[in-house]
């Protein structure tokens, strides 16, 4: 028994190690090519040799390709749309894990039903939708439909489970209102679910590029359309350069979720212990 847990033990591991190096060597491949030589090949190198060049590949994308611009935009765009999430995600769950009303359950079939429908199928509607109310190229333009997080809303309802419907009853009964309720009860035993789809969220909006591209012009530019401007065929700039930038914007997300990584896992353990 022993001999048979610790070979499967060491499958897992030498699994987990592969999976590992999967991930990591487009990372790693973006640190070697920006701190290499500029009369190193790109596509074979595979060890950084020059930090000098590195940083100054690195200070031209600060002066020269408009990056800081892009992240205070992106930055924004993120914030908008977790405070947004946050608010309606979080009531929506906990209106729907605490109290019956008429097609609750068409409706949250209907919720979780969206999760299935990629963006392409209603951008156009959508587009035309923000074009008309005004918004087109700005921060709330940008950042109103990625509010909507049907995925944010089952996690959330994963961790209501836990809490007993006899402290709503109780609070109720001593004259609480619904929105105190959820504020000062429902609210502080979800802090970890909070965090998750928080992080979440973050990763999903920084990383969107479809819809970022379609309603931003010329005032709002986030991070991932000012990537993809520099490797426009038409726009020449040195390759390492846009390569650094790739390197500057995964800065941001990958430090967000070395953070909160352990809020994440425990987020969706929870979420699939209880599915």
């Amino acid at each position: 028994m022993k001999k048979r847990i610790s070979t499967e033990r060491i499958i897992i591991v030498i699994v987990a190690m592969l999976w590992l190096v999967v991930c990591l060597f487009p990372l790693y491949n973006l640190i070697c090519v920006t701190f290499s030589t500029d009369a190193s090949n790109i596509t074979r190198t595979f060890f950084p040799n020059s930090l000098s060049n590195g940083l100054r590949k690195m200070g031209i994308v600060f002066t020269e390709t408009g990056i800081l611009k892009a992240a205070l935009d992106s930055t924004l765009i993120t914030s908008a749309a977790i405070a947004g999430m946050l608010c309606i995600c979080s009531l929506a769950a906990y209106e729907f894990a605490f109290y019956q009303f008429p097609f609750k359950k068409i409706l949250f079939a209907v919720i979780m039903g969206s999760m299935m429908l990629p963006l392409v199928l209603y951008v156009i509607p959508l587009y035309r939708f923000v074009v008309k109310i005004g918004l087109s190229d700005t921060i709330p333009g940008v950042a109103l439909p990625l509010m909507v997080s049907p995925l944010s809303v089952f996690i959330i309802m994963q961790f209501l489970e836990d809490v007993p419907v006899s402290l709503i009853e109780s609070a109720r009964i001593d004259g609480a209102g619904h929105f105190r309720i959820f504020l000062s009860i429902v609210l502080p035993l979800i802090c970890n679910a909070v965090i998750t789809v928080t992080v979440l969220m973050f990763l999903s909006v920084w990383s969107s590029y479809l819809w970022p591209s379609l309603v931003s012009n010329t005032h709002i530019r986030p991070m991932s359309v000012a990537i993809a401007n520099l490797l426009n065929p038409n726009f020449w700039i040195d390759p390492r350069v846009k390569i650094a930038a790739m390197l500057i914007s995964s800065v941001a997300p990958l430090s967000i979720y070395a953070l909160f990584q352990k809020y994440i896992i425990d987020g969706i353990a929870a979420q699939g212990i209880k599915g």
